[in-house]
């Protein structure tokens, strides 16, 4: 799906931001990128739909490579972005009006509008909103109503930019649920965070600092490494953390737990 080699990114005048980045995304894949503010994992999502182009080194996405213009429209087709600040992404008056209008703009027929707008309201369950005016809603419905406008044009690839970073707890659970179901009805997913519980479900966990890959590979493979973990501004998830400390004490049998449940079967076990 997506293929960066050697990528480098330099802002005017500042200092290299992404620094020979090598990645592969496999179609259908769950990837989770994190890191601490400035690792360049932003800067890194937005070179997957050319947002941003290479200093140096190669974007390729379905084998399009994003420095060709000719190639633009379909990238963009085939990868679709949701930002942090869902307000900065809203163009419409109303719920419905706004997730309608990338499909207008596509010249997509006013029926098959409709189908599709009235599709994404009743799976995102934001139906009984489709008349009210976005920012009137509550930030973890404005954030829904971001992702339905672009799953509604219906990419193969959705990158999520650090957006549950201002939602409460409920919000973050409900749209990260969400999230995991996009890509289980099959649409590759790369998500980016800074918290490190929100990687639990996915395939692969990319940790960045210093616009530098530091570590990559399943979450359980990533967490055996806290020290590497904790020397790049990361922290374990608090139950993982909990469950690393009892295993060195010998008190349960496995090493990395992520859910409280698992936790209490494991300690239960080793009674």
């Amino acid at each position: 799906m997506i293929e960066i080699t050697t990528l480098n990114h330099r802002y005017p005048g500042g200092k290299l931001s992404l620094d020979s980045v090598d990645l592969h995304i496999e179609k259908g894949e769950f990837v989770v990128i994190a890191g601490r503010n400035g690792s360049g994992k932003s800067t890194l999502v937005r070179h997957m739909n050319a947002l941003l182009l290479p200093s140096s080194g190669s974007v390729k996405v379905k084998g399009y490579c994003t420095a060709k213009n000719a190639n633009l429209r379909e990238i963009r087709r085939t990868v679709g972005m949701v930002f942090q600040n869902p307000d900065s992404q809203f163009v419409g008056m109303t719920v419905e009006e706004d997730i309608a209008f990338g499909l207008e703009n596509t010249g997509t027929p006013p029926e098959r509008v409709r189908q599709l707008v009235d599709e994404i309201l009743e799976l995102m369950e934001l139906s009984d909103y489709k008349k009210y005016t976005p920012r009137s809603l509550s930030g973890g419905q404005r954030q829904m109503i971001a992702i339905a406008g672009v799953l509604v044009m219906e990419p193969e690839c959705m990158v999520f930019d650090e957006i549950t970073s201002m939602l409460d707890p409920t919000s973050r659970k409900e749209i990260l649920a969400t999230i995991h179901h996009i890509n289980k009805k099959g649409t590759t997913v790369v998500h980016v965070t800074h918290m490190l519980e929100e990687a639990v479900g996915a395939d692969r966990l990319i940790v960045m600092d210093s616009g530098k890959i530091v570590l990559e590979g399943s979450p359980d493979d990533v967490f055996t490494h806290p020290d590497i973990i904790q020397k790049h501004g990361m922290e374990l998830p608090p139950v993982a953390e909990l469950s690393r400390r009892l295993y060195d004490s010998g008190i349960i049998k496995k090493k990395i737990v992520f859910s409280r449940d698992e936790l209490v079967e494991e300690l239960c076990r080793s009674m």
